[in-house]
């Protein structure tokens, strides 16, 4: 039987059944995942005081509507999200699919059961969607990192040529930061940074971002804005950036202030010009004594 020997070579727990649902192979994976020996199982019916499927509603499936029973009488595949019982006494979160199959020499309709454990697959989803957030993300601050700032920019560019949406860039830079660093230390100077960076990412709307773009510089990319709106945000985030503190071990507080250059776009501008005029536009605020907003 060539189903049998293939289900050796899979990655998912599996197990065949004929059809009267009497096993008569299973894999290695299958007793990693259950418990269950290739010696407790052959031979034996599924629905034996084996795996006794059962739902999150604690339905028994084994004896109502068992998929695998299903797959064989309608010759269908079936998919489900079951609850195993380990030989050990727990229960195992899986998720199963069935598929029914014609048996060479019998003509008879057996199955196949695939399953794999659902918990196992789910944190294999937050690992990757974890890598996934540490690649966009800067490692001190948790906002975006400039690589992905990049990325969105040139993404919003795309859209205004093809839809006309309209698109603002804020340079932001924290003013006298040196100075926090040569007073406090960089652990304090790291402290700010976070401080500020959190401040950003909360007063911004859905749909725009903020990253860091290297040392105590920030982007905030605002989308489907107006100018008016541009500038409010700009002097919004200056202002509560102003009047916030930031305190020591000894709960002493420190403040600081950004300087915010803000750039509405037009279609004239590659990505990398919009950044460095919004980049002039900062440096504009800070020689007319920082903790300002320019914009154009």
């Amino acid at each position: 039987m060539n189903e049998v020997k293939l289900i050796e070579h899979l990655f998912e727990a599996a197990y065949v059944v004929d059809n009267e649902r009497k096993i008569l192979a299973c894999n290695g994976v299958f007793e990693k995942i259950t418990g269950f020996s290739k010696e407790d199982v052959v031979g034996k019916y599924c629905y034996e005081n084996i795996l006794r499927h059962v739902t999150d509603t604690g339905k028994q499936l084994c004896h109502d509507g068992c998929p695998l029973h299903d797959s064989i009488m309608k010759e269908k595949i079936n998919t489900a999200k079951v609850y195993l019982h380990h030989k050990k006494g727990y229960r195992v979160p899986v998720q199963v699919r069935t598929i029914p199959f014609k048996d060479e020499k019998t003509g008879e309709i057996h199955a196949i059961e695939f399953f794999t454990d659902y918990m196992k697959e789910s944190k294999i989803y937050k690992e990757n969607r974890k890598l996934k957030e540490n690649l966009m993300t800067d490692e001190l601050t948790q906002v975006h990192n400039r690589k992905f700032m990049d990325y969105q920019i040139g993404m919003s560019i795309n859209e205004y040529v093809t839809f006309k949406t309209p698109m603002a860039l804020l340079f932001i830079d924290i003013d006298h930061f040196k100075s926090v660093n040569d007073t406090y230390g960089h652990d304090v100077g790291d402290r700010v940074l976070k401080s500020v960076a959190k401040s950003l990412s909360l007063n911004i709307r859905n749909g725009d971002f903020v990253g860091r773009f290297g040392g105590e510089e920030f982007i905030v990319l605002l989308r489907d804005v107006s100018k008016e709106e541009m500038v409010l945000v700009a002097e919004k985030l200056r202002s509560l950036i102003n009047n916030t503190n930031t305190y020591l071990d000894n709960n002493k507080p420190i403040s600081v202030t950004i300087s915010v250059g803000a750039i509405f776009y037009n279609n004239s501008m590659s990505k990398e010009e919009l950044i460095k005029e919004a980049d002039t536009l900062m440096y504009q605020a800070k020689q007319s004594g920082r903790n300002k907003v320019r914009y154009r």
